[in-house]
């Protein structure tokens, strides 16, 4: 019979892969989109994705819209990095003893994408809200540069579990030797 616990890892294993594939996917569209917009037609700054409408900043400003949307697909890829990490625990973990240097490193690399999404979404963030202010409106963009804050907050609460277990590894290993 299963415990709880497994069962919700299975369950969560299984959202952890929509996850990543819907981020990738996101991710995607919004490379293709740009890379059309630059090379054939600025007619697809107008929709990049979802209703994300560049083309004002397109036309009056390029190299302000080359970044923009540049920063923006970083973002979203390391948020499919994130999520990669967060898969690559589920393969690696053993359960018999969960506190390993693997776990405890990708625990750590986990806190440190979610930090640096955090602050690049926030820096992104007063970037267009700069550009929305001097230079070109920019609709619907809100959608695409919110949770910085919340990100700063989930890695620090990450690496306070990353030092957990790496004190979970230290008493591991002094209870292997005692034994």
């Amino acid at each position: 019979m299963e415990t709880k616990t497994k069962k919700i890892l299975k369950v969560m294993h299984v959202v952890c892969w929509v996850l990543f594939v819907g981020v990738c996917l996101k991710t995607g569209a919004l490379i293709f989109s740009f890379v059309v917009s630059l090379t054939s037609s600025a007619i697809a700054a107008h929709n990049l994705y979802r209703g994300l409408d560049l083309s004002a900043l397109y036309a009056n400003q390029l190299p302000h819209y080359v970044t923009l949307v540049s920063l923006v697909i970083a973002i979203w890829g390391l948020q499919a990095f994130l999520v990669y990490l967060v898969l690559r625990i589920f393969a690696k973990i053993n359960f018999m003893h969960p506190f390993s240097a693997d776990i405890a490193e990708l625990v750590s690399r986990i806190s440190y994408v979610a930090l640096i999404i955090g602050f690049s979404t926030l820096m992104v963030y007063h970037y267009a809200d700069w550009i929305n202010a001097k230079l070109t409106h920019l609709p619907n963009l809100q959608a695409y540069l919110t949770g910085g804050a919340e990100f700063v907050l989930l890695g620090m609460i990450i690496f306070v579990i990353a030092q957990v277990f790496k004190r979970g590894i230290e008493i591991q290993t002094e209870n292997e030797l005692t034994v």
